[in-house]
C-alpha cells in the first residue's frame, strides 16, 4: 500500500512505434492549428473595418451610379443659334438713307405705292420693320391720321451703299367707299423703322380716300 501524502508517480510513455506515432501528430495538429486544421477566430479591435461599413458623405459620383454597361454621358456643347439677317450690319439710320415715292398703280379699287429708302452711305446697313408715315399739306401740317401697319413683319434687308428697301403705302380709289377723301397730300413724311428722325419726299398727288391708310413692312427692291 502507498502511503498517504507520497507524491504519485507519473507513468512513463512507452518509447514504443505507436507512441512515436502519438508524439508527431501532436506536434502537426499544435503548429496548424490557426492554418488549417483546427480554425480559431480572432475579434477586430473596435474601430477596424470589420467593425462597422465605411459610409462616404457628398454626391455620388456619375460614374458611381452608372451601371457598368450604361453608356457614358455626352459632354454637352453649347448649342449656336443662326445670326438674323440684320445682325450683319448696322441699322441704317436717318442720315444714311434718302426717301422717294414711286408709281402710284391702281387695282381693282385700290392704290399702292412703293415708298422706297435708299442707303446713300458708304457701307452697308440693315432695315427691319414698319415706318411710321403720314401725309403733310404744303403748310406742313398733317392730314389725316398716320398709316396703319397692314401684313406681316418680314425679315430684315440688308442694304449695301445704292442699294434700296421699300414699303408699300396702300389706300382706295375714289367713289369705291361712301367715306370722304382727304385733301390732296404736298408730301409724305416718314420715320425709317427704329429711328424717331423723319425724312419727307414729294406726295406726288397720293390722296387718301374711304378712310383706308396702311403701309407694309419694309422689303428689298424698289417696287414690288
Amino acid at each position: 500500500m502507498q502511503r498517504s501524502g507520497s507524491p504519485r508517480r507519473i507513468p512513463r510513455l512507452r518509447r514504443g512505434p505507436l507512441g512515436a506515432v502519438a508524439l508527431i501528430t501532436l506536434a502537426a495538429l499544435t503548429a496548424c492549428g490557426g492554418e488549417g486544421g483546427v480554425s480559431t477566430s480572432t475579434s477586430s479591435p473596435p474601430g477596424t473595418s470589420s467593425d462597422k461599413t465605411s459610409t462616404v458623405t457628398g454626391s455620388p459620383s456619375a460614374e458611381a451610379t452608372r451601371g457598368p454597361d450604361a453608356p457614358s454621358p455626352a459632354r454637352s456643347t453649347p448649342s449656336v443659334s443662326p445670326a438674323p439677317p440684320g445682325d450683319a450690319a448696322p441699322r441704317c439710320t436717318h442720315d444714311r438713307l434718302a426717301l422717294s415715292l414711286g408709281r402710284i398703280s391702281p387695282g381693282a379699287g385700290n392704290l399702292y405705292a412703293p415708298l422706297v429708302f435708299t442707303n446713300e452711305g458708304t457701307s452697308a446697313c440693315h432695315l427691319e420693320g414698319f415706318p411710321g408715315v403720314t401725309l403733310l399739306d404744303a403748310s406742313g401740317e398733317r392730314i389725316g391720321a398716320p398709316a396703319q401697319r397692314s401684313g406681316d413683319m418680314r425679315p430684315a434687308v440688308v442694304l449695301a451703299p445704292g442699294e434700296s428697301a421699300y414699303a408699300a403705302l396702300h389706300t382706295l380709289n375714289k367713289g369705291i367707299s361712301d367715306a370722304p377723301c382727304r385733301r390732296p397730300a404736298a408730301s409724305v413724311q416718314a420715320y425709317p423703322p427704329g429711328s424717331t428722325y423723319a425724312l419727307s419726299t414729294p406726295a406726288r398727288a397720293f390722296q387718301v380716300c374711304g378712310e383706308t391708310f396702311d403701309v407694309s413692312a419694309v422689303r428689298p427692291g424698289s417696287h414690288p
